[in-house]
């Protein structure tokens, strides 16, 4: 580990640091949610049954209307194409707060697609910057945030107002967790029965840590996808796509289908379904967005709807969608460093001199009972290793991986030395304590 820079990884800051990218404006973000999950937490641990689902409710109605606040905010610093979309939601089941945020944030826009221009002229464009993440459990319960960064240029075909849209985009996708990286480039269209996009996914990192044991990679592929609107209600989305797969490179083709209905401005249903080797379980979503204080008339009961109408608005300003979560495909990682069933690991690549470090101590099962362990730096190989005293303080930290659990974290904070003039290299070690 060296102590002479820290290389951060990519990260976007979201609303309402709209500036540049900074790892700790996610964070922050990161922290924000975890205060949302908590109190909804709360709520739902002293109520059974339907107060439990209202509990739930509750909550998407408060996501909603912190969106709605925001918007109007940023439309009044960046301009009417200013977007803040959310397909948040909250499941009482054990995976908490997930779903995708994006902002959009207005670079320049030419014609029809400025707020109050005459739609007869030639067709408008738009061209914007978005931040979004994507926040999901996986399937070993691990919590995950997939922070995306990129631009995208629309221009609407020229002559009425449900013109059709065209688009092309490129963003950077990182996992905050795992620091998985991948490069996303597209180009999408939305016409009158629908929305259709296809998107090339290429991997930017090798293998990263993964859980105890393990490592993983990002995975590339192409995937393209359709979105028909059945009805003014009811849209049937579809997607299809070749993924690499294993550690080999070798690819498969897998899809999803889902079928959504709205039959009233307050009541939405989303059924879906993965198809293929590694598809998702099928999931089934009922959604209420009440507006606070209701309306000044109650909307009307719409039912399966009408056809779809040619002259209906596209909105130029959408965010780019079907980006989602980093798919990742895992290995048994090389035992270095390993004894006895226990492994540690560095949580980052390098630091600074004087900074803090976070050091993973691991069981490759969950522990029968608690384990005490003692963990300390020790100066690494190579020609220049660490010297202790110098670099960092020669002393031990004890930690506890309780009863059931396989992983302890531990912080270091190394010395500050002003005359350190090259790299150089740490390692940890750790021990069992009797």
């Amino acid at each position: 580990m060296r102590h002479s820079r820290m290389t951060l990884p990519l990260a976007a800051a979201l609303l309402p640091a709209l500036a540049a990218p900074s790892l700790a404006a996610e964070t922050a973000a990161e922290r924000a949610w975890d205060r949302s999950a908590a109190c909804l937490t709360a709520v739902q641990g002293g109520l059974e049954g339907g107060s439990r689902c209202l509990g739930d409710q509750v909550g998407r109605v408060l996501l909603d209307e912190a969106a709605r606040f925001a918007t109007r905010q940023g439309r009044t610093a960046f301009g009417d194409g200013f977007r803040l979309v959310h397909r948040m939601s909250w499941s009482p089941l054990g995976n908490g707060l997930a779903g995708d945020l994006d902002a959009v944030i207005p670079l320049a826009s030419r014609g029809s697609a400025r707020t109050g221009a005459d739609p007869e002229q030639l067709g408008g464009s738009a061209f914007f910057l978005q931040q979004g993440v994507t926040r999901w459990t996986d399937k070993h319960g691990f919590r995950r945030n997939d922070v995306r960064l990129g631009t995208a240029f629309r221009f609407a075909s020229p002559g009425f107002a449900g013109a059709d849209v065209w688009g092309a985009s490129a963003l950077m996708q990182q996992n905050v967790e795992r620091g998985h990286q991948r490069l996303v480039v597209g180009a999408d269209f939305a016409g009158r029965w629908g929305e259709a996009s296809l998107q090339h996914f290429v991997p930017t990192t090798d293998w990263r840590p993964g859980r105890a044991g393990y490592e993983e990679r990002a995975l590339g592929g192409t995937e393209a996808s359709l979105r028909f609107d059945l009805t003014s209600t009811v849209t049937l989305d579809t997607a299809v796509g070749r993924w690499e797969r294993d550690e080999a490179g070798r690819s498969s083709i897998d899809g999803r289908l889902g079928l959504g209905w709205r039959p009233h401005s307050y009541l939405r249903l989303d059924a879906g379904t993965g198809v293929g080797p590694d598809a998702d379980p099928g999931s089934f979503l009922v959604s209420l967005d009440v507006p606070f204080g209701g309306a000044s008339r109650t909307p009307k009961w719409e039912g399966l709807g009408t056809l779809a109408a040619a002259d209906a608005p596209r909105d130029i300003w959408r965010p780019v969608e079907n980006l989602g979560r980093i798919r990742t495909v895992e290995r048994v990682a090389p035992q270095d460093g390993q004894e006895g069933g226990i492994s540690v690991r560095f949580l980052q690549s390098s630091a600074s001199t004087g900074a803090d470090i976070l050091v993973e101590v691991s069981l490759s099962a969950p522990a029968s009972e608690d384990v005490r362990l003692s963990v300390r730096l020790a100066p690494g190989s190579g020609d220049h290793p660490a010297v202790a005293g110098v670099d960092y303080v020669d002393l031990p930290s004890n930690v506890t991986i309780r009863r059931g659990t396989t992983s302890q974290r531990v912080s270091f904070q190394l010395l500050h030395n002003p005359n350190l003039d090259t790299d150089r290299i740490l390692s940890v070690a750790v021990t069992r304590v009797i």
